[in-house]
This record gives C-alpha cells, sequence and structure tokens, in this order.
C-alpha cells in the first residue's frame, strides 16, 4: 500500500495492468491506527488500483496504493462547504506493517470530478464481478484492456476538467 514502485514520478504498471487516467489537484490522507499520511498530489486509476503519488514526497511515504480487488465502503461526497470528495476503506497489504485497516480520503480542489467517478466506478464495478467468480484467481482478477480501451473510447470529456487519459495503442 505505501510506495508503490514508480518511475520518476509515475506509478510502474503491474502485470496486466492498464492504467486509464490521472488526475492532478488532489488531496490524500490515508490513516490506520496511529500511522497517518497526508499529501497534496497526483491521482493514476488503473484497472487494478488506485495509486497517489505526492506533489512533494517526504521520506517517510511518497506515494500510496489502493487495490481495487480490496477496498470497500466507498461513498462520493458533496459538502456544502469544502471539495468534493471520495472516503473508503482497505484492509492493509502483508508487507505494509500496518494492523488496521486504512480509511482513505481523495479531495478534489480542482473540481471537475465528472469525468473521473463513472470510469473509477465502473472499473470497481468490473474488479468486483470479477472477483464473485467462483474460485477467483489472479489472472482472471485483472480487468482486461479491451474493457479499459471501451470505456474511454466512449468517454465525454468535460473540457474544464483536469483530468487526463491514456489510450491504450
Amino acid at each position: 500500500m505505501l510506495n508503490p514502485q514508480l518511475s520518476g514520478s509515475q506509478p510502474v504498471p503491474m502485470e496486466g495492468e492498464v492504467f486509464i487516467l490521472s488526475r492532478s489537484g488532489i488531496s490524500f490522507s490515508a490513516k490506520s491506527g496511529s500511522s497517518k499520511f497526508e499529501r497534496d498530489g497526483q491521482l493514476y486509476l488503473s484497472t487494478l488500483r488506485v495509486v497517489f503519488i505526492a506533489d512533494r514526497p517526504n521520506d517517510h511515504c511518497s506515494a500510496f496504493d489502493i487495490p481495487l480487488a480490496t477496498l470497500y465502503d466507498e461513498k462520493f461526497n458533496q459538502p456544502i462547504f469544502g471539495a468534493n470528495n471520495m472516503t473508503g476503506k482497505c484492509p492493509p497489504l502483508d508487507s505494509s506493517g500496518l494492523a488496521e485497516d486504512i480509511k482513505w480520503y481523495i479531495g478534489f480542489k480542482n473540481g471537475g470530478v465528472g469525468t473521473l467517478l463513472p470510469f473509477f466506478f465502473n472499473m470497481l464495478q468490473e474488479m468486483r464481478n470479477r472477483m464473485s467468480q467462483p474460485n477467483p484467481t489472479s489472472v482472471n482478477a485483472v480487468v482486461p484492456e479491451t474493457v479499459a480501451q471501451s470505456l474511454v473510447q466512449a468517454a465525454y470529456v468535460d473540457p474544464s476538467d483536469p483530468t487526463k487519459f491514456y489510450v491504450p495503442q
């Protein structure tokens, strides 16, 4: 969960993973027990996970990884005051050193969530459908690149929305 592999300031794709979009102007926080991580930065959505990369990394943590297969209690919030945001929870990975479930927050400081939200919830539903199949394995738990391509090709993009798409070749 903490510090996924990075290539410069971008995440390194895992086997079978396709990055769909990125979004700047994100306020991110994650808390597990007494451990807390808060930064501003960039969000990446892929067929397997959500990756946050801090604009100004520190020695403790520069990035955070939330696998779509394990997140739960996700919710989109539109407060009267403050930025639209998403919240949710996920269990810690074995290698993270965290003991309690992680509560995360993604704040959209630059507005324009109309592009990101449908993609996020479509990828999440696709992952849950694959995980609910009998005997899910790492192979059938991967959302195929064709699903990502069809979503990007059918996307309506608001010119004022700061979301960037990665069009698969």
